[in-house]
């Protein structure tokens, strides 16, 4: 036996003065591709070299992620169970297609416009208000010229006119409604505004002071004949009809008042300390309020506390299965809403808090 090991170390110096490389460097060196070290191995050797490179291999996984960059995770995930029962689990889902539950075959109600594309305020404004708005103003108010016709049927002696709006005048019309809100003109009456002494020039010059009560008066968003029955589900109906994004949020609101009322409630963390909570779902990229609810607290007649889980479903109703994403606070975050809401093809974001039972220990533990 030690006759071989001298005869082989001795093969292994006459090897390195010619310049070759044994089979001891081709295992040693990690550079070498695994066929070439086995092809100067032994049988056994090849199935230990082949085990221990199934091993190497299965220890990393690659995983590309939405970015397109490259993120390496081990493969031996870990497993964490909670208190209630559920598995957490370390493993990186592999990337796939949008799924069918973030499916939304839905436009957004602001078009993605660069600012570069902004030459005037105007345009600006019609980001924020666009086209399809202002044309859905324009289709449901005119329709008041249908009411003038009964009226003027009825009443022949005492006939009116209506004037049929347009997307421009509409424009304009919101523009004196902003213009308005910068000088502050809550207390001024309209006739004030188009005064000849003591009113803005330039409210005279965009239409005249009747036009502009006209338009008050008879401005509509939705189809008024349908309006009833639209209200008895929905409270909104009157201006529900702007189309969502396919992310939402959903958060709280204190409108501070000092108000005597059942619903004024205290919350030392808000600047105004007391008032009304409200809870709104908004559009998450166009900022705009789809829906509201007012924090009653608990309700006459019912004991128990007040169900979180149910209040963030209430808010999300109206947009559970059309492909939503929903992001939330840890208020309302919980792995029972998530999960019902996933089988209504809705998806949330949110933070849990680590007094969940949902939550396993280890990662309270590595967290602390």
């Amino acid at each position: 036996m030690s006759t071989r090991r001298r005869d082989r170390a001795s093969e292994n110096e006459q090897a390195h003065s010619d310049g070759e490389r044994t089979s001891a460097d081709l295992e040693a060196d990690p550079l070498v591709p695994t066929r070439q070290r086995n092809e100067n191995s032994s049988s056994d050797d090849f199935d230990e070299n082949v085990s221990d490179y199934l091993k190497r291999e299965e220890h990393l996984i690659a995983s590309t992620s939405t970015s397109g960059e490259l993120s390496v995770a081990a493969a031996d995930s870990k497993e964490f169970t909670c208190k209630s029962g559920r598995v957490w689990t370390t493993s990186v889902p592999s990337a796939t297609q949008t799924r069918s539950h973030n499916a939304v075959r839905q436009m957004s109600a602001v078009l993605r416009t660069t600012a570069s594309g902004i030459q005037c305020p105007g345009d600006a404004l019609k980001l924020l208000i666009t086209f399809a708005m202002v044309n859905l103003i324009v289709q449901n108010t005119n329709k008041i010229e249908n009411v003038r016709r009964e009226w003027n049927e009825k009443h022949p002696d005492a006939m009116k006119s209506w004037k049929p709006t347009d997307e421009k005048e509409i424009y304009a019309f919101i523009g004196l409604l902003l213009i308005s809100g910068v000088f502050k003109s809550s207390d001024e009456s309209v006739s004030d505004l188009w005064s000849l002494n003591n009113g803005r020039p330039i409210f005279q010059t965009v239409m005249t002071e009747n036009r502009f009560k006209d338009l008050l008066r008879f401005c509509r968003f939705d189809d008024n004949s349908t309006r009833a029955a639209r209200l008895k589900c929905d409270k909104l109906a009157a201006f529900r009809n702007i189309r969502q994004s396919a992310f939402l949020t959903v958060d709280e609101q204190l409108v501070s008042t000092r108000a005597r009322s059942s619903l004024r409630q205290y919350m030392p963390c808000k600047p105004g300390k007391y008032g009304i909570k409200i809870l709104w779902c908004c559009d998450a990229e166009t900022s705009y309020p789809l829906a509201g609810e007012i924090c009653a607290g608990k309700q006459p007649g019912k004991t128990g506390r007040m169900n979180v889980a149910n209040l963030g479903k209430r808010s999300v109703r109206p947009w559970c299965g059309k492909g939503r994403n929903i992001t939330m606070d840890n208020f309302f975050t919980s792995i029972p809403l998530a999960e019902d809401l996933l089988v209504k093809k809705t998806t949330i974001v949110g933070t849990l808090r680590r007094n969940k039972k949902e939550v396993p220990s280890e990662i309270i533990q590595a967290k602390s």
